[in-house]
């Protein structure tokens, strides 16, 4: 064998180990195929929730163990949100309509934090959501206990104020994706479309909803 054939079959050796080692960790249990998300992106791992205490428009408490057992899609947002907000729990109703066709265990749970605990009292948050959704859940607390739990999930909130009695919030409009185990999944950043979120959200469910 002449040398250019031994360098040329070393070449095709190594060629061929490194794409049985690609395949063998593509195929690794809990490792699913690449994924082509339009706005989506995946943590991997996923990312532990923080401990919170909080409530429900139902004046019931809410904390991690309220997200574990299905998906849930997490919005924080405000009932005085004079655009973002209103539009944004529009869209995902109308993804929740494109997901209905979905197993009742692999549908999404849409939940609207609260960043003004302040003016979002369970009854005012219940009304609210269910203008989008009667499935859509409100959550909100104390001041200082919402005040910990965006720091620990990393939104951003600040408060504007625009008179001596009236002020407004600005806050991130990410989507966070919660997975059955309680864990932060994924992120939608903007812009956000029904469309988008719902093939986004398959394509997830179906590579991690194992």
């Amino acid at each position: 064998m002449s040398h250019r054939q031994i360098v040329t079959a070393a070449l095709l050796a190594i060629v061929a180990l490194a794409a049985g080692m690609l395949l063998a960790r593509a195929l690794m249990p809990g490792a699913p195929a690449q994924l082509e998300l339009a706005q989506a992106t995946v943590l991997e791992p996923p990312r532990p929730l923080p401990q919170f205490e909080l409530i429900d428009q139902h004046g019931e408490p809410f904390g991690p163990e309220r997200l574990r057992g299905h998906w849930s899609l997490l919005f924080f947002g405000f009932t005085n949100c004079p655009d973002v907000c209103p539009m944004t729990l529009s869209v995902l109703a109308q993804a929740e309509k494109q997901l209905a066709d979905l197993p009742a265990d692999q549908r999404p749970r849409v939940v609207l934090v609260s960043v003004d605990p302040k003016r979002d009292t369970p009854a005012k948050l219940d009304t609210y959501v269910r203008f989008f959704s009667p499935d859509f859940l409100g959550v909100t607390g104390t001041q200082e206990a919402m005040d910990r739990f965006t720091q620990d999930m990393g939104v951003p909130v600040a408060i504007s104020p625009i008179s001596e009695d009236h002020y407004n919030v600005d806050h991130s409009a990410a989507i966070f994706l919660i997975e059955p185990e309680g864990a932060l999944r994924a992120l939608y950043s903007t812009p956000h479309t029904p469309e988008t979120i719902a093939a986004d959200y398959r394509r997830i469910v179906a590579a991690y909803g194992n």
